[in-house]
């Protein structure tokens, strides 16, 4: 059973700074809530890498989307200041990599914690805090409370250590670790996932940032244990050999969920697409509304390019926003999709492509 205390830490950058001492792989925040100082402490290196990995290995997954379109941005709005705990559900808006749709995993990339030059994760997610800092803006982050038991533990980097009870680490997805890594951090499990989010209220504009590891697998059970298979909905496996890394092509996709389109009347369409060069047997597959509800894909073979139109009843897409995934017969994650709603009287339309 995972140990995550899953809570949101919201609160304005008081303070960041990389850890102390230099080899700790992680970067350390100080946010102010409530007059109370809080800290969070964010993973830039792996260390969870099997012996004889190459050092490539230890660079995380990364994916910043400095303008976030999703559901979930209402429920991270509604969060108070400083620590709070978090349902472990889509409805709860708790975050989770591969169920929530909130990115596309193959856009994910690595890089190094820190460096000469300017572009290492230190530096991207340094801008990202300071200007939240320097604009006021509320920085949210989801993870787990952890108490503290050094009451000098940011020090070194600060010159003090805040007096609250508990800090917030885990920022970054736990799920998918192999069980040899699992069986000592016992952070698997599902809509528990750490990120980070940073609210510009003046442009009404949400920055979402999204951490993993390369040992985490991209799909997992209801455990958050991994299942083995790829459809390309996965983040990219790298080469290492030339030192740098390469990232490598990832299996074409299937099929992508193109359009969703509700009429007035509260009957929804949603169109699944070929996207392959070969005929497409969708026997067996399914789409999971609001990561709860199970429909069915008609048995059927699809040609290169066609479209199955899904017909899907009133109460299965949200007016207010909500999320759809594509699972093919192995219970794989094909594609998955969020949608923003629309005016019920009119019938709204939106395209995933």
């Amino acid at each position: 059973m995972s140990h995550i205390n899953y809570n949101c830490l919201r609160g304005k950058l008081h303070a960041f700074a990389p850890a102390q001492p230099a080899t700790n792989p992680h970067l350390w925040v100080i946010l102010e809530a409530g007059g109370q100082l809080w800290f969070a402490t964010i993973n830039v290196r792996s260390d969870k890498g099997a012996p004889g990995d190459p050092p490539g290995k230890s660079l995380l997954y990364y994916h910043i989307d400095n303008d976030l379109k999703h559901p979930i941005i209402a429920s991270i709005l509604a969060r108070p200041p400083a620590l709070s705990p978090v349902e472990r559900s889509f409805g709860g808006g708790a975050v989770d990599f591969q169920r929530g749709n909130l990115f596309d995993p193959a856009s994910m990339r690595v890089l190094p914690s820190a460096g000469d030059g300017d572009d290492s994760l230190v530096h991207r997610l340094g801008a990202i805090l300071q200007v939240a800092k320097n604009a006021g803006s509320d920085v949210f982050f989801y993870g787990n409370a952890f108490h503290k038991d050094n009451p000098h533990q940011t020090d070194a980097a600060f010159g003090y250590t805040p007096d609250t009870p508990f800090g917030v680490d885990n920022i970054h997805m736990t799920q998918g670790d192999p069980q040899a890594i699992n069986i000592h951090v016992r952070e698997n499990g599902v809509w528990h996932d750490g990120a980070c989010f940073v609210w510009d209220a003046s442009a009404k504009r949400m920055t979402g940032v999204f951490l993993a590891f390369q040992s985490q697998a991209w799909h997992t059970n209801d455990n958050g244990d991994l299942i083995y298979g790829a459809t390309g909905s996965e983040a990219p496996q790298y080469d290492f050999s030339s030192g740098a890394g390469t990232p490598l092509p990832l299996p074409k996709r299937a099929a992508e969920l193109t359009s969703l389109h509700r009429a007035p009347d509260g009957v929804a369409t949603l169109v699944l697409t070929n996207m392959s060069f070969a005929p497409l047997d969708v026997t067996g597959w399914s789409v999971l509304a609001q990561a709860a509800r199970s429909i069915a894909v008609p048995a059927a073979t699809l040609a290169p390019g066609q479209t199955l139109s899904l017909v899907l009843a009133p109460d299965a897409v949200d007016d207010g926003g909500g999320i759809l995934t594509l699972i093919n017969a192995a219970n794989l994650r094909v594609d998955g999709v969020a949608y923003l709603g629309g005016d019920p009287t009119e019938g709204w339309s939106t395209s995933f492509s």
